[in-house]
């Protein structure tokens, strides 16, 4: 997140008029509120701005499912530009990277709908790691290693 306009918790409390003010005169629209002794600021914004940031994502997440919904434009553009936004992706092979994209698009869908980003965010971790395996040929070798160690099939759980 660039960086804020930092207010203190007790100023919002005790100055609510100045704290509202300086949110109105911050660039961004949006204050960073410290709470002393806790590990989590705050983010204080309007609504208008927090609805404004919404319509950009879900614009941004509708151009991406157009582009994912054509096969020319999505080999030609977000394939190609996939690298240079997660750098780490070159090490999928290809068919995972059209996969991470589709799922990329449709969870962003998805999650703009609920208005929560974890999801996201989990997606992109998970994904990322995927490559980490993939460029490691030790890691690699060791994952694809038949284990001797092991127990043999899982049995079909039973219904009681």
């Amino acid at each position: 997140m660039s960086e804020l306009p930092e207010v203190n918790f007790s100023d919002l409390l005790q100055r609510p008029n100045e704290t509202v003010e300086k949110l109105k005169a911050s660039r961004t629209h949006a204050l960073r509120v410290h709470r002393r002794g806790s590990e989590d600021d705050l983010v204080l914004s309007t609504v208008k701005q927090a609805a404004d940031e919404q319509e950009v994502v879900d614009l941004a997440v509708r151009v991406l499912r157009a582009v994912m919904s054509d096969p020319v434009l999505r080999s030609q553009t977000l394939l190609d530009i996939l690298p240079r936004i997660f750098p780490w992706s070159m090490f999928l092979p290809p068919e995972d990277r059209v996969e991470f994209a589709q799922e990329l698009v449709d969870v962003m869908d998805a999650s703009s709908e609920l208005g929560v980003s974890a999801p996201v965010l989990t997606l992109i971790a998970q994904w990322r790691n995927t490559a980490d395996v993939w460029a490691d040929p030790e890691l690699l070798g060791i994952l694809r290693a038949p284990r001797e160690d092991g127990l043999g099939p899982v049995p079909r759980p039973t219904a009681e």
